[in-house]
């Protein structure tokens, strides 16, 4: 019999067999079922054609359900049916995979309204006519007690569904001796959970708690919207692993809708109208108004592997004497928080270019003098900056070993005995937002490379918020941004940078900073 034959006149066993399958059948077999079957029983949810994009949630939800990927985080943008199809999605496993593979699906959401609504979805769609007609054992009356509620349904063929909260203890959770082995984190973030570092950080340890819950071949589907890289969504996106999927897509991209349901004029209107255009619509928080540093720019940086390393520090571009540098120090105090960072630029290249760093969260501020000094021996001696903070055993160890330091102008102020605080380069709110802005400039100007891929990385995610000096938030706490620092500092010692006259050189075609304005 022809397919449209078979569900047209067909009976209800050759009508089955066209949707049923289990998980050792092909994703391509499965997904063309399931493709058939929602649009032949819920019609009313296909007004559009389908996106390409569509297709791609489809396999990686399948993948994420058979076990193949252990998490799949789809970030789509608001409009974009995601939650609408991974519905249809879970009702179709239900009724069709004959060995019931899933048999504990919880789904939870910041919202228990929202987690309660999508189990009542999926229930009201197996107990819908024709469904009923064709999938009678799915709640087939027994004599075993089940339980059928808007929160939680089990299903004859022993399969049950439950809703949720992210902000809920997800400690035991057992069906007839199993753990849960699928979740679907649904929705789990948005503004009023951001505005909370305390709601955000227990949502996280709740969610990892439901997943660590799993049972051993469990896996997990988060739908969600990007709309901030201070929570929870951007922590799925920056985890890697090979057993997850991150899907991210914009409601337009490189001028095109990535669905043909949305016009041109449609989107620009939303664009005009959206609060946040950037997080919900173009899944891309990196392009609101409190991204610090030009991300194009930084995109656009390639990484570079290190030449060598020098017990730990970097070297991207051997020392060349006839060129000027400075570095730039961040100092901390070893014990595994914040890190101990060094920062060299070599300002007679163009654009000037980090040429290498050091990164180490265990250095004590002392021996951290001694490294700075071994160091600036490499570049020849070169001015270093180091911040004046707390940690002042580092300035006096250089200072010892005949370091060249930069001190902070004079103010009239004479200090006798111990370190002299005129030393170093002095962060403080002023000093902090100068650097920073300075160093934002040079990056959007295309006057500096930064080279080290961690470096990239903190430019990446720093924010203005980050530009605090008593950050409120305790998020902010956790954010650090050491290698930056350093870099803020060392591209002030740009105006200190020497190298002695007889080796001095810059290519005529290079124009000097302080020929440009910086």
């Amino acid at each position: 019999m022809e397919l449209q034959e078979i569900l047209t006149k067909g009976t209800i066993t050759e009508r089955k067999a066209l949707f049923s399958f289990n998980v050792e059948e092909s994703n391509e077999k499965i997904l063309v079922k399931f493709n058939i079957w929602m649009r032949e029983y819920f019609a009313v949810y296909f007004t559009s054609k389908d996106a390409p994009f569509h297709r791609e949630i489809d396999l990686y939800n399948l993948q994420a359900y058979k076990g193949d990927l252990k998490a799949f985080v789809n970030i789509a943008f608001r409009g974009a049916a995601k939650t609408a199809r991974t519905k249809l999605f879970l009702g179709f496993v239900i009724a069709n995979d004959t060995s019931h593979y899933r048999k504990y699906i919880k789904i939870l959401s910041a919202d228990g309204d929202n987690s309660k609504q999508i189990t009542t979805d999926v229930y009201n769609m197996l107990v819908q006519p024709r469904i009923k007609e064709m999938y009678p054992e799915v709640f087939e009356k027994t004599t075993a007690k089940r339980e059928e509620t808007m929160s939680s349904f089990t299903t004859t063929t022993g399969v049950k569904v439950i809703a949720g909260t992210v902000g809920q203890d997800q400690r035991g959770a057992i069906q007839d001796e199993s753990r849960p082995d699928w979740i679907w984190f649904e929705d789990f973030e948005n503004r009023k959970t951001l505005r909370s570092a305390r709601v955000s950080t227990s949502i996280w340890e709740n969610m990892e708690e439901a997943r660590t819950g799993l049972s051993q071949d469990g896996s997990c589907i988060y739908t969600c919207n990007y709309i901030s890289e201070m929570g929870n969504v951007h922590t799925l996106v920056s985890k890697v692993s090979d057993q997850k999927k991150v899907l991210i897509v914009p409601i337009i991209e490189n001028g095109v809708p990535t669905w043909s349901r949305y016009t041109l004029g449609e989107i620009e209107t939303m664009r005009e109208q959206d609060d946040d255009f950037e997080g919900e619509r173009l899944c891309k928080p990196s392009a609101s108004r409190d991204v610090y540093f030009d991300r194009t720019r930084l995109e656009d940086m390639k990484p570079t592997e290190p030449l060598r390393e020098s017990a730990t520090f970097k070297i991207f571009k051997e020392f060349d004497p006839s060129h000027m540098y400075g570095s730039g120090h961040d100092v901390a105090g070893g014990v595994g928080l914040d890190s101990s960072t060094s920062v060299f630029i070599d300002f007679s290249s163009y654009p000037a270019k980090v040429v290498a760093t050091f990164h180490s969260n265990t250095i004590k501020p002392e021996p951290f003098g001694d490294e700075i000094y071994r160091e600036q021996q490499i570049f020849g001696g070169c001015i270093a900056g180091i911040e004046n903070n707390k940690f002042d055993q580092s300035i006096l160890k250089a200072k010892i070993l005949g370091a060249n330091l930069f001190s902070m102008p004079d103010k009239g102020t004479k200090i006798h005995g111990g370190t002299p605080k005129d030393y170093g380069w002095s962060t403080n709110s002023l000093t902090k937002t100068q650097m920073m802005s300075s160093l934002s400039k040079v990056i959007e100007d295309g006057l500096l490379d930064l080279s080290d891929k961690m470096l990239i990385e903190e430019a990446k995610n720093y924010t203005r918020n980050d530009s605090m000096d008593r950050p409120t938030d305790p998020r902010l706490t956790t954010r650090h941004f050491d290698l930056l620092v350093a870099c803020a500092i060392a591209w002030q010692m740009k105006d200190y940078a020497t190298v002695e006259e007889e080796d001095f050189y810059i290519e005529e075609t290079q124009p000097l900073y302080s020929d440009i304005g910086i």
